[in-house]
């Protein structure tokens, strides 16, 4: 998947909106509203690893520049150090923490070590890393056999699309895509956080005023729609899309040497990670559609461009994105977080006041992020485990892991727009009602599809190195000094005790290791009986995350169905976490979507003009919503 230099993160203001608007008597409700759902610059991406390209791609910072192994190294290393030593925290990189610290940086005793010693030490020490690691990665070839080798490898509880709607979560929480290794030292401000997160900043960046690209322009007037693009026709694809506008805009890059006008090198979004492959890109559409009906519903009847009417479309846009963004919210909280997470972790952060694990720290990192290095190198990358080998986009076309993640204007600018064959009908993704049952996602655990160890898309890191996707997971979360799997449970059980006391696999060190002994025996390929010690003590965290969640804390109807209990904590703190951080005054979790419609809708109209947004609490019912609204009802390509 593409990868390109990124911007500096967003300068954190609270208005981008012309001067002119306030002068209109409801110009201190606007830019509330405008402050409240994240207003900001374009600004996209600044240093560390972005999960934006984890969630479906590894680091491919270092794959196009082939700069090697460094890349992916981080300032962690203890050379001068004796085995086993404790290591005082090293100065790290600002902007950047871990998970349940104030630092940076870990002590090397909480950190993931390898035969004990820091994997970072020495050239031999990282070379033992590396063929560890390699053969771990292989070892995930091999499919699980669930429930007695009766289940399933699919999950019936997750349909498809989920995948890449946790794909889009991640681009909206983390805006960082270097290397780590690239920051080491420098004083560039960045940070591996949003400014604004959970607010559909990827689909708005700042506005119209400040990213007017991703908006559609209009003579003397503003913008406030959100830019489509597609539906032409040429030779490969005579039939023309009705209607148009069934994917992300697109546009020939006229200062590109290499650039033709029928090779669509670059797309008019907000954050080109989006179109990392062609289903993310079809997700974006949605979004993009969802916030134009809503805005043809809000507009005035007539788009005049006197001052008044300019103020008019600006209070639109912001009930529109408003309402949008608490749409997605209310859909994160009640239907993706119920699905991926332990009921227990779900049920005790789905509250209006969860109680943060991090709340215990000491004080607010001054120099870190509120998104810890363990939930974008580890946690977070479950998705990788629920990809299929192959997806049926439409009722007439299934296509190839690979041909869906090759279907990008990066990849592919002489094949965009997408072709009809590309245009999702959202039923194969989610579960609308009345429709067949859509596509699963794969089960959690630590077997990745095949075609993720393609070497064409994953190459080595170095020369006549290992590649595949696993092996680039397990490699990026060593090399950022994770915490150790072991110190991390003691950690949360020094907290909160009872979050650990109810799991056999976290409670127990002894049963943990054995069970991690008993998986990595079984089918254990190319791993020495030194290599299996040494990981069932202390096994990496992206692959623990994965292996819990395969584990079903002993219940074989719930194996790979659901994160298990150490997976569900980080990414229960961080997303509740980062709703609560950002929350909107219109928001809570207790009260339904249309009571949170109406209170944003009368603090800018003073009257509910949202009545006509139903209950949506799951995607389900999002799709059929979005069709009515855009008039995508009877749409060809369907869209349903």
């Amino acid at each position: 998947m593409r990868h390109s230099p990124r911007h500096i993160r967003p300068t954190e203001h609270s208005s981008s909106l012309p001067s002119r608007i306030d002068s209109r008597s409801n110009h201190v409700a606007e830019n509330r509203i405008a402050r409240d759902f994240g207003r900001s610059t374009m600004g996209r991406h600044g240093g560390g690893f972005s999960i934006a390209r984890e969630q479906l791609g590894g680091d491919t910072d270092a794959r196009r520049a082939g700069t090697g192994d460094h890349e992916l190294s981080a300032p962690l290393r203890a050379d001068a150090l004796p085995a086993g030593a404790s290591a005082p925290p090293a100065p790290g990189i600002s902007g950047f923490r871990h998970f349940l610290s104030d630092l940076d940086t870990l002590p090397l005793e909480k950190r993931f070590k390898v035969d004990g010693d820091d994997p970072l030490r020495t050239d031999e020490s990282k070379e033992r890393l590396r063929s560890l690691m390699e053969r771990l990665a292989r070892r995930m070839l091999v499919a699980p056999v669930w429930e007695g080798g009766q289940g399933p490898l699919e999950n019936a509880d997750i349909p498809a699309g989920y995948t890449y709607l946790l794909q889009l979560v991640a681009h909206d929480l983390v805006q960082t895509s270097f290397p780590l290794s690239v920051l080491e030292n420098t004083a560039t401000g960045v940070r591996n956080d949003r400014a604004y997160r959970l607010k559909l900043d990827t689909i708005y960046g700042g506005g119209p005023e400040v990213c007017p690209f991703a908006y559609e322009g209009r003579p003397k007037a503003a913008r406030s729609r959100l830019r489509l693009g597609g539906g032409g026709v040429n030779s490969d694809d005579p039939v023309a899309m009705n209607p148009k506008g069934r994917d992300i805009a697109r546009i020939a890059c006229p200062w590109d040497p290499n650039s033709q006008p029928q090779r669509l090198t670059d797309v008019m979004i907000a954050d080109q990670r989006n179109d990392d492959h062609a289903i993310l890109s079809q997700l974006t559409t949605l979004f993009h559609h969802l916030h134009n009906g809503l805005l043809a519903r809000l507009s005035p009847p007539t788009a005049g461009t006197t001052e008044s009417d300019t103020a008019a479309t600006y209070k639109a846009f912001l009930c529109a994105r408003g309402a949008a963004t608490l749409i997605y919210r209310h859909i994160i909280r009640r239907d993706v977080m119920r699905r991926v997470l332990n009921r227990k972790i779900y049920n005790r952060y789905n509250v209006d006041q969860p109680h943060l694990l991090s709340a215990s720290s000491a004080q607010r990192p001054s120099r870190g992020s509120s998104i810890p290095l363990e939930f974008t190198h580890a946690a977070f990358r479950f998705g990788h485990a629920m990809v299929r080998d192959s997806y049926q986009i439409n009722p007439a076309n299934t296509f190839a892991l690979g041909e869906v993640l090759r279907a990008t204007s990066y990849s592919e600018p002489g094949n965009m727009p997408l072709h009809r064959k590309w245009i999702a009908s959202w039923s194969n993704f989610f579960d609308v009602p009345g429709r067949p049952r859509p596509q699963s996602s794969m089960r959690i655990s630590p077997h990745f599809s095949g075609q993720l160890y393609d070497r064409t898309l994953f190459p080595p890191i170095v020369p006549d190195g290992a590649w595949g996707l696993a092996y680039r997971d397990l490699m990026s979360a060593a090399f950022a000094g994770l915490w150790s799997v072991n110190s991390l449970v003691d950690e949360i059980r020094s907290r909160q005790p009872s979050l650990i006391g109810s799991d056999p696999l976290l409670e127990d060190h002894g049963y943990r290791v054995a069970q991690l002994r008993a998986w990595l025996e079984q089918n254990r390929g190319e791993l020495t009986d030194a290599d299996i010690q040494t990981l069932a003590n202390d096994p990496p965290l992206s692959f623990y995350i994965l292996f819990e969640a395969a584990a079903g804390s002993n219940d074989p109807a719930r194996q790979g169905k659901t994160l298990g209990t150490l997976g569900s904590i980080i990414v229960a703190e961080v997303v509740f976490g980062a709703m609560l951080e950002g929350r909107i005054p219109d928001e809570t979790a207790s009260s339904t979507l249309r009571e949170a419609l109406s209170r944003l809708s009368s603090r800018i109209y003073a009257a509910n003009r949202l009545d006509f947004v139903p209950e949506l609490d799951n995607m389900g019912d999002l799709v059929p919503f979005v069709a009515d609204i855009a008039n995508l009802r009877d749409a060809d390509p369907t869209f349903i």
